[in-house]
């Protein structure tokens, strides 16, 4: 008599794996082309029964492409909306935004443009410099500037001086 040893099957441990399987294959799975899948495995099924051997297995081999197919169309479209949407946003000239506004503006109104703009960033620097200088009174032991700090002074002291010409 022959003593076969049979492994041990541990059914949870089966389960947890082919739930995982499972929950990988989510994301390849989209009800749209399954639905779509289905009607025509049942079209084949009512039409042409002599062909369910071999269409059976096209229809899940093709699940997986056309799922990422219409996936990367949802994605195209999400594209496409959130570009119009920035297109559609009105253009604000910020400090960092050295670009040029793209309708037509005379010389006159473009320099107007700037001398307000510079205005209002020297505006911007002056209310930083007052917020330092409370920050500064409110440290209570009078320490030495350090370089870096004398330096920062001289670059706002330099940058007011040009936005006063």
């Amino acid at each position: 008599m022959l003593n076969l040893l049979l492994p041990v099957v541990h059914w949870p441990d089966i389960l947890a794996d082919v739930t995982q399987a499972l929950q990988s294959l989510k994301c390849c799975l989209n009800p749209k082309v399954l639905i779509g899948l289905a009607a025509a495995g049942l079209a084949v099924v009512l039409l042409a029964p002599n062909l369910i051997a071999g269409a059976f297995p096209l229809l899940l081999a093709l699940v997986c492409p056309l799922s990422m197919l219409v996936m990367m169309g949802g994605m195209a479209r999400m594209g496409t909306k959130k570009e119009s949407a920035q297109t559609s946003a009105p253009h604000v000239l910020t400090s960092a935004d050295p670009t040029v506004p793209t309708m037509a503006v005379s010389p006159d109104a473009r320099l107007a443009l700037l001398r307000a703009q510079q205005q209002v960033l020297a505006e911007q620097n002056a209310a930083i410099a007052a917020e330092i200088a409370a920050l500064d009174a409110a440290e209570l032991p009078a320490q030495p500037p350090s370089r870096a700090l004398r330096q920062a002074e001289r670059v706002a002291a330099l940058a007011d001086s040009s936005s006063a010409r």
